[in-house]
């Protein structure tokens, strides 16, 4: 049986469900957490990580892990839920391998629900809101989640908040940590995808998030993720 690509989507995170084995070697600006049938093996900046759960700090070169993977999370680096691995599992450390006791996953079965108790299990309560954070950031943060500054450069927004360019660019970085620029370039590849997950058109979809083709997206995708998005949709098409 062929197994359909899924996501499933948080405040703070992003679940998804691959069907693709690998992946080329990208970087994002978003925490991962993978999640193995049995012992997933990833070597990152030179150390050999075995375990069934891999943590990754944000903007870590890195492909997918070998092994079974029953599902994943892209973490928002801003967030309750960053700040619980970061303290908890990574210590300071780029990625971290761990033993965590449960059950295998058996794919057909792999809903959402069951996925966030697993989260629940291994993580504790994570609490879906953002870091304590300057109050202009958090507004701004909330605008751009809520998808309000699709397409807009930092230029565009500075002005818009009555800010420098300079000035926004740096507080942005130093309360989050990531460049603003980075931060709207992943929450316009969610919106495509959420998007494209409700059976809309991806040209529809990722000229409304502002990227300049469909075409424009897939290679974001690509550099984003390593992986097709031609892969993906033609899985979700023989679902």
């Amino acid at each position: 049986m062929r197994e359909h690509f899924k996501l499933y989507f948080e405040k703070t995170y992003i679940i998804v469900v691959p069907t693709y084995k690998e992946t080329l070697v990208h970087h994002h600006n978003m925490l991962h957490v993978f999640f193995g049938n049995g012992d997933l093996r990833l070597s990152v900046s030179g150390k050999e990580l075995c375990g069934n759960v891999i943590i990754l700090e944000n903007d870590i070169e890195h492909k997918a892990p070998d092994g079974e993977i029953a599902f994943f999370l892209f973490v928002d680096p801003t967030s309750h839920f960053s700040e619980v691995l970061r303290e908890k599992f990574l210590k300071g450390q780029a990625a971290v391998a761990v033993n965590f006791s449960h059950a295998d996953f058996d794919k057909a079965k792999l809903t959402e629900d069951n996925i966030k108790k697993t989260i629940f299990d291994f993580a504790g309560q994570v609490q879906l809101s953002k870091l304590n954070l300057d109050e202009r950031i958090l507004q701004l943060l909330k605008n751009i989640d809520d998808f309000k500054h699709l397409g807009d450069r930092v230029s565009e927004l500075a002005k818009k908040y009555s800010y420098s360019e300079s000035y926004l660019t740096h507080l942005f970085k130093n309360e989050t940590g990531i460049a603003l620029k980075s931060y709207l370039l992943m929450r316009q590849f969610e919106y495509v995808w959420r998007e494209v997950m409700k059976d809309r058109s991806l040209t529809d979809a990722s000229m409304d998030a502002g990227f300049s083709s469909p075409s424009h997206f897939s290679d974001v995708c690509r550099k984003l993720t390593g992986i097709s998005v031609t892969k993906v949709l033609e899985s979700q098409k023989s679902q």
